[in-house]
């Protein structure tokens, strides 16, 4: 037995290349032994607790025992906890020393004074490991606590891997499984963590207790590890820099699967949060929160290749979280690439004053909502349930390109320097414009069944609509409405039942080389009608209709040039509009 531990723990150092041979052999003062000692100096001998004093009966504390081991260990050696049951308080471990756990280890709970998590005291007086400005350690080992299973802080170069750390659940404010404070170069995976904290039971409120806590570190690689059933997030990180969160399992946790939070000294950046099945958790999937006065923190973060399903409920019950993909708020320069997320209970993406953020390839059935300010947010190959705009949202470039998407929602207000809607697909309308700023619909699809139309067109600095198929089963597929100014339908094919443009005296309207289409099934029987039509321009359109049916139809008073219009059945009616035809 002890020689398979010793081959697997000298196998894992490899590996992590945590034990310098020059320390070890300045250490032991062991240079001129032959080759096979110098292997044995390099990984460092095996020490079998039980050999030192330690019972592993599950009911003798072998705190001691096992501590002085460690204590008395080489640069290099790995304590090993064999097969048994062991009570341990808490233990200290010490540089270039390793752990290696095949039996249990179990903190008895601490029934006279127990101590809860709170905001003033985020770490316990007693972990069941306790790591402390050392370098150079690696664990394996398999534990149940009433406290943290392993305590990091101020260390680097610290491995904990191939670990089963169980909490206590009974606990309402648990401490975390693996919490690290100004860690750097340290790596957590293929590890079981649960059960810390009791779970969640009510939408409204949570619990502390959480699977992993980075605070203040950097560099971190979180990897491969199995994180469920604890009281709040899966994984938490706060004022930390280059941290790796990557195919991890992360379900029916009480908050979050990942949150990363922000301090004062703006040192959050550069996180990769990749692969990962997020599921069942009772927030969001991921929650990037910077809520401060300050403008967007660039954080140079990449969010690809998740996997998220059936976030933020209780019980069966909606939470008011549970984003599909993400929450980013107050952050820049972020990309949110080849996700999935189904069935969550809030939007699939949800940005609040947000700098540049970039969605691509991304697949969900839910709702990528924006509010308040944004600067550059880039929507590109994505599917998608829903596009929702906030009454006051304000940004400078919003781009739509290449989506499949069910819906896009314009309330009225809102602004943006430049809307840009390229080669979409859209199932449904209608889409509301009216807007304070720069428009253009470029080669899109939109089918609509919608009674209020396919396209309306209320307010918008200047608006061009080009090339696109827009077609409405029930209604009018373009409305314009009196008072608009400058926009311009140019190259589109479009088909309604009634009229395919109605147009109620917009102002400078110019209507080119389309393809109006009447579809059977309507009243009216029209391509194209105008009210009170202001300086309207028609030029090089083409009017498919019935033999019955109407093309042109201009009412009230006011103004229209006419030039080189195509009738295929139908004829126009001009009305009493005063009409320049060329």
């Amino acid at each position: 037995m002890k020689e398979y531990v010793f081959k697997f723990v000298c196998t894992s150092l490899m590996f992590l290349t945590v034990i310098p041979m020059i320390a070890c052999n300045q250490q032991l003062g062991n240079e001129n032994k032959d080759t096979a000692d110098s292997t044995e100096i390099y990984f460092g001998k095996l020490l079998d607790v039980s050999d030192y004093g330690a019972k592993g009966d599950g009911k003798s504390d072998d705190t001691k025992a096992i501590q002085k081991v460690i204590n008395e260990a080489a640069a290099g050696d790995t304590v090993l906890i064999p097969e048994g049951t062991f009570l341990v308080r808490t233990i200290r471990m010490r540089a270039y020393v390793n752990l290696k756990g095949v039996g249990l280890l179990k903190q008895p709970r601490d029934t006279s004074s127990p101590q809860l998590y709170s905001k003033e005291k985020q770490n316990s007086n007693m972990p069941l490991i306790r790591i402390h400005r050392i370098t150079d350690v690696s664990l394996s080992f398999r534990a149940e606590t009433s406290n943290e299973a392993i305590y990091v802080s101020t260390a680097s170069n610290i491995s904990i891997h191939n670990s089963q750390l169980t909490g206590d659940t009974s606990k309402f404010r648990s401490y975390p499984g693996v919490l690290m404070y100004g860690c750097h170069n340290c790596q957590i995976s293929d590890n079981d963590i649960s059960g810390f904290g009791k779970a969640r039971q009510s939408v409204k409120t949570y619990q502390p207790g959480t699977g992993i806590r980075l605070m203040n570190c950097e560099d971190i690689h979180v990897l491969k590890n199995h994180i469920h059933h604890n009281g709040e997030n899966g994984i938490f990180v706060h004022a930390s820099a280059r941290i790796d969160i990557d195919e991890n399992d992360i379900h029916h946790n009480g908050m979050s699967g990942v949150q990363i939070a922000f301090g004062n000294s703006a040192l959050e950046k550069y996180f990769t949060i990749t692969n990962n099945k997020i599921l069942f958790n009772a927030a969001d999937a991921i929650d990037i929160n910077n809520r401060s006065s300050r403008a967007a923190a660039p954080i140079h973060c990449l969010i690809a290749g998740n996997l998220s399903l059936n976030n933020g409920f209780v019980q069966g019950h909606s939470t008011i979280d549970g984003s599909g993909i993400a929450t980013l708020i107050n952050v820049s320069d972020v990309r949110v690439r080849n996700n999935k997320a189904y069935k969550n209970n809030r939007p699939a993406l949800y940005l609040e004053n947000c700098g540049t953020i970039n969605f691509r390839d991304n697949q969900t059935d839910g709702t990528v909502e924006i509010n308040q300010q944004f600067d550059t947010v880039s929507l590109v190959g994505n599917h998608f349930g829903r596009l929702l705009l906030l009454a006051n949202a304000v940004g400078k470039r919003l781009l739509l390109q290449e989506n499949v998407v069910k819906r896009l929602s314009f309330p009225n207000g809102i602004r943006a320097d430049s809307l840009l809607l390229l080669y979409n697909e859209i199932l449904s309308g209608p889409i509301n414009i009216n807007m304070n700023g720069h428009l253009r619909m470029l080669g899109n699809s939109l089918n609509s069944q919608d009674p209020a139309g396919a396209l309306i067109l209320v307010r918008a600095n200047t608006a061009l609509i080009e090339k696109n198929k827009i077609q409405n089963s029930r209604f009018y597929a373009i409305v314009t409405r009196k008072g608009s100014k400058n926009f311009q339908l140019d190259s589109n094919r479009i088909a309604s039942v009634n009229a395919c443009v109605n147009d109620d005296g917009s102002e400078g309207l110019r209507v080119t080389n389309n393809v109006f289409i009447s579809l059977p099934g309507g009243q009216s029987m029209r391509t194209f009608m105008s009210n009170n039509p202001k300086q309207l321009w028609l030029q090089n359109n083409e009017h498919r209709n019935r033999k019955d049916g109407k093309n042109i139809v201009l009412s009230g008073r006011g103004t229209a040039n006419i030039q080189g219009e195509t009738y295929f059945f139908g004829k126009p009616d001009f009305g009493t509009v005063l009409v320049k035809s060329y």
